[in-house]
């Protein structure tokens, strides 16, 4: 599979590769099980407001391998984690309004956080996403949204496995930035093939 990958990536335009290994599939955790995965996003659904349809596996949980350029193909295991994007203008705005305006509550973020902040105002809402990882809990719904990811790490196939929610505003932002991701591990491939 892994050549399988290379190939397309190598070969076809990036927004089909994108739509084949991660927006347009049962995502490689789920083992082709298409029944287990949409009651998975109907479970997490109802947790966080959403509809089914918005939520999106990514990264080595979606694909079986990392498509990250630093990761280097690396394959899905058992210690990977579950990258989860949410596509939500709504939760986007919230997330958006709520790290722009933070102000003299700066201080009491830890180093974590604060370098977070600083991603979001530098990369990522240029993106049109939100990475929840390190600041989930400074978000208005982000006592809800951990509570569903500890719901959702007591559900096959993602049992005890870390969770990770990325807001994205709409769906162009998500693909966007999955075809930049793919774009710089073109550049490495066609490198390391030359």
């Amino acid at each position: 599979m892994k050549n399988i990958i290379i190939n397309d990536i190598l070969t076809q335009p990036l927004s089909f590769a994108t739509s084949k290994w991660i927006t347009e599939r049962v995502p490689h955790v789920f083992e082709n099980n298409l029944e287990v995965y949409i009651k998975w996003k109907e479970k997490l659904s109802l947790l966080i407001g959403v509809d089914g349809k918005s939520i999106v596996f990514t990264g080595s949980a979606a694909v079986g391998y990392s498509l990250s350029p630093e990761k280097n193909l690396k394959p899905f295991d058992q210690i990977s984690d579950i990258d989860v994007a949410i596509i939500s203008g709504l939760h986007f705005d919230i997330a958006w309004h709520c790290l722009r305006n933070i102000g003299n509550k700066r201080h009491q973020l830890n180093m974590k956080e604060k370098s977070s902040l600083e991603d979001h105002r530098t990369r990522l809402v240029y993106w049109g996403t939100i990475a929840t990882d390190k600041i989930i809990q400074i978000l208005p719904f982000g006592k809800e949204w951990i509570n569903a990811i500890e719901q959702m790490r007591k559900t096959d196939p993602t049992i005890d496995r870390e969770i990770n929610f990325r807001i994205y505003k709409d769906f162009e932002a998500l693909r966007s930035y999955q075809i930049e991701s793919i774009t710089k591990l073109k550049d490495l491939l066609i490198t390391n093939h030359s």
